[in-house]
C-alpha cells in the first residue's frame, strides 16, 4: 500500500509539471533557398497542454487523494487569420487541429500551412508570429530567412556571356575592326529595311489607284446604259454580289511579330513589353475560339489554366499574371527575365 501511495504521488508531481508548461507556438518552411517565382510551404503550429478537472479518488485503507483528470478540449479559441505576409502572396492555405496523449500527458496541436510566392528577389523574412494565452501572457514563433535567387540562366545566356568574354580577350585592333564591320553590316540592313517598306509602299499605292479607276470606269460604265436596262443591269449586279461572310480571326504567327518587335525597340521597355503581351493575349485567341479579345488578361490566363488542366501551365499562367500586372497596371519591367517570360508564353500556347 505504501508503494501505491508513493506511485500516486509521483504521477500526480509529472501531471502537475506538464500543465504547468507554457504554450508553444513555431513557424517553419519546407526550404530557405529558392528562385524567384517558385513557391514556398510555410507551416505555423500552436501546442498547449490539456485543461484538466479536479477529482478525488479513495482507497479501501481509509486515505483520500484528490489530483488532476485531463479534459482534451479542442482549440477552437485559437483563430488563425492571417491576412497577408510581407513581401509575400499568399496563394493557398489549409487548417487542422487535434488532441494527442503522449506518456500520460495530453497535448492540443493546431496548424496552418500557407503556399508563398516572394515578391521580390533577395533575403525575405518572414516576421514571427504572436498570441496571448488566457493569462495575457504572449508567445511568438522565430522569424525566418528565406533567401530568393534570380532563376538560373539557360544554355544560350551562358553561350552568350562566353562569347562576350572571349571577345573582350581581344586585341583593340581587332576590337575596332570588327565594330566597323559590324556598323557598316547594319547601316546595309537599315539601308534594305528601307528600300523594301518603300516598295511596299508603292505597291500597295499602285494597287489603290487602279482600284480606284476601276471603281471610276464602272460608275461611268452604268451611267451610259439606257434607262430600260438599268433593271437587267441591277439583277445581273445582285447576281453577281457574293454573301458577306464573316470575317475570319487573323492568324497570329508569334514568333514573326516578336521578331520585329525587337528590330523595332533596340531597347526592351515598358512599351514594348506592353505590345508583346498584346500579342500574346492575340495568339491565345486564335489558337483556342473559346478565349476572346475582351477578356482581361486574368479572365485570359485562368481560362488557359482551365482548358490546359495541368499544374505546369497553371504555374506558368500564374507568373505570367504577375509579369503582365506589373507592366500593364504599375508600369513598370517585369523582375523575370525576357527569356524565362517568354518560355512561359510559349508553354501556354502549345497547351492551346
Amino acid at each position: 500500500m505504501r508503494r501505491l501511495f508513493f506511485a500516486v504521488l509521483i504521477l500526480l508531481f509529472i501531471s502537475s509539471i506538464s500543465f504547468a508548461a507554457n504554450i508553444d507556438i513555431s513557424a517553419s518552411v519546407d526550404r530557405s533557398d529558392i528562385e524567384f517565382g517558385d513557391t514556398i510551404q510555410l507551416t505555423i503550429s500552436i501546442r498547449k497542454p490539456t485543461e484538466s478537472q479536479p477529482m478525488t479518488q479513495n482507497f479501501s485503507n481509509g486515505f483520500s487523494f484528490s489530483f488532476n483528470s485531463m479534459n482534451f478540449s479542442s482549440m477552437d479559441d485559437v483563430d488563425f487569420n492571417i491576412e497577408s505576409i510581407p513581401d509575400f502572396d499568399i496563394i493557398g492555405r489549409s487548417q487542422s487541429s487535434k488532441t494527442q496523449i503522449m506518456n500520460g500527458v495530453g497535448e492540443s496541436v493546431k496548424q496552418i500551412t500557407l503556399r508563398l510566392v516572394p515578391q521580390k528577389i533577395g533575403t525575405l523574412v518572414i516576421p514571427a508570429f504572436s498570441m496571448k494565452d488566457k493569462d495575457g501572457n504572449e508567445h511568438s514563433s522565430k522569424p525566418i530567412n528565406v533567401n530568393v535567387k534570380k532563376p538560373a540562366e539557360d544554355p544560350d545566356d551562358e553561350k552568350e556571356s562566353t562569347a562576350t568574354t572571349s571577345s573582350s580577350n581581344e586585341t583593340p585592333t581587332q576590337n575596332s575592326s570588327e565594330n566597323s564591320e559590324l556598323k557598316k553590316n547594319n547601316d546595309i540592313f537599315k539601308f534594305l529595311l528601307i528600300i523594301g517598306i518603300a516598295i511596299v509602299l508603292v505597291l500597295i499605292a499602285i494597287i489603290a489607284f487602279a482600284n480606284y479607276l476601276g471603281a471610276k470606269s464602272r460608275e461611268m460604265q452604268n451611267t451610259t446604259n439606257k434607262v430600260e436596262d438599268t433593271e437587267i443591269v441591277n439583277k445581273e449586279t445582285k447576281k453577281e454580289e457574293k454573301p458577306v461572310q464573316k470575317e475570319e480571326v487573323e492568324e497570329v504567327v508569334f514568333s514573326s511579330i516578336v521578331a520585329s518587335l525587337k528590330v523595332q525597340y533596340k531597347e526592351v521597355n515598358n512599351e514594348f513589353y506592353r505590345k508583346y503581351f498584346e500579342v500574346f493575349k492575340k495568339a491565345c485567341c486564335y489558337r483556342n475560339k473559346a478565349l476572346s479579345q475582351d477578356m482581361t488578361f486574368d479572365e485570359l490566363l485562368n481560362k488557359c489554366s482551365e482548358l490546359a488542366g495541368t499544374n505546369n501551365i497553371t504555374q506558368a499562367t500564374s507568373r505570367l499574371a504577375f509579369d503582365i500586372e506589373t507592366v500593364m497596371y504599375a508600369n513598370s519591367m517585369p523582375n523575370r527575365q525576357l527569356i524565362k517570360i517568354a518560355s512561359d508564353i510559349k508553354e501556354v500556347l502549345n497547351s492551346l
